[in-house]
């Protein structure tokens, strides 16, 4: 394989990283080992194509500096660093409870890595020739997708020998160590902090159909919903838990149907389909909520990773709008 050609596949399989990333990101349960699977195939078909891509990068620091090197040296750094700590959370190293864990590092390098990838290639395109899809290129091609996939499907045999059954789920994420509620991280999305919110001053706004009404924690009091849930967080890590609080349900008119636009103190929001499975929690493991954990309430989505599970809610909103109008992952 020449050169030009390993960096036409790259130009592919970086973004294709990212968005299948996305997708695990999107996905909180269901069909979600396929593009997992992927995932991890194409960002080993990078390492399968080093030998190529290292040909073109020494042909490149031979030369005298050109404009835009910065940007190279700056994907392959983080092109690195996606890869080990990509290898690094598979093998278990979660760092659940440092302020960065080892999947948020991983993800923030892969988005950075595809940005750069297209940026790099505006600045330096390749050109794509008859000959890049010849049946020599194609068998070529062929070889190195058959060797990223033999090399995911090596690594993951090795990880379930290697992980106790159970332990990962299929979205990647490892249980934490310990069961109890101490030990869950204290987590937000973004750089949302914990708001300072008193209990007995605290009033949820429930609106629908024009109407709206404000309810206390003492209100909401008067229901003692229960439910087992999953918690997975993007961070890397997953907790099952019982919570107890009231399903939204109970919270508006009989019958209600729609969506609801559950708002956070913070500004957070997301939007959801109105289910009996939707509860405002205000307990967990049989406790009060903690601020760092959402009181004095916050929301429990089961199927649904853990940024849909908005914390600190202070407003839930009932319309027709579909849930799907708003972007996949927010951008608050």
């Amino acid at each position: 394989m020449k050169g030009r050609t390993a960096n036409l596949v790259l130009l592919v399989v970086v973004p294709l990283a990212a968005v299948s990333g996305l997708c695990m990101f999107v996905l909180g349960g269901g069909l979600v080992w396929p593009i997992a699977f992927l995932h991890g195939a194409v960002g080993l078909a990078v390492v399968v194509l080093v030998p190529w891509k290292s040909i073109v990068v020494r042909r490149a620091l031979r030369r005298a500096r050109r404009p835009g090197w910065v940007v190279s040296l700056l994907l392959t750094a983080t092109t690195v660093v996606a890869l080990v700590t990509g290898v690094a959370h598979r093998a278990g190293a979660l760092l659940a409870a440092a302020p960065v864990t080892t999947l948020q590092l991983h993800v923030a390098a892969g988005v950075v890595a595809a940005i750069l990838t297209l940026l790099h290639a505006h600045r330096r395109p390749v050109r794509a020739r008859r000959a890049d899809v010849s049946r020599r290129a194609l068998l070529r091609l062929g070889l190195v997708a058959s060797a990223a996939g033999l090399l995911e499907g090596t690594a993951r045999g090795a990880s379930a020998v290697a992980t106790p059954s159970g332990v990962r789920r299929s979205t990647g994420s490892f249980e934490l160590t310990s069961s109890s509620v101490a030990a869950i991280p204290v987590t937000s999305w973004l750089f949302d902090p914990v708001p300072d919110l008193g209990l007995t001053s605290w009033r949820l706004t429930v609106s629908s159909g024009g109407t709206s009404r404000d309810w206390s924690l003492e209100d909401l009091g008067e229901w003692d919903d229960r439910l087992i849930a999953v918690l997975d967080c993007t961070g890397g890590w997953w907790t099952e838990q019982e919570w107890s609080g009231v399903r939204v349900s109970r919270l508006l008119p009989d019958g209600a149907t729609g969506t609801v636009k559950v708002t956070s103190a913070t500004g957070y929001h997301r939007r959801l389909p109105l289910t009996d499975h939707l509860l405002l929690a205000t307990g967990i493991g049989g406790n009060a909520l903690t601020a760092g954990h959402g009181a004095p309430a916050r929301l429990v989505v089961p199927g649904r990773r853990g940024y849909h599970w908005v914390k600190w809610v202070v407003r839930i909103d009932l319309d027709s709008h579909p849930w799907w109008v708003e972007a996949p992952l927010p951008l608050q």
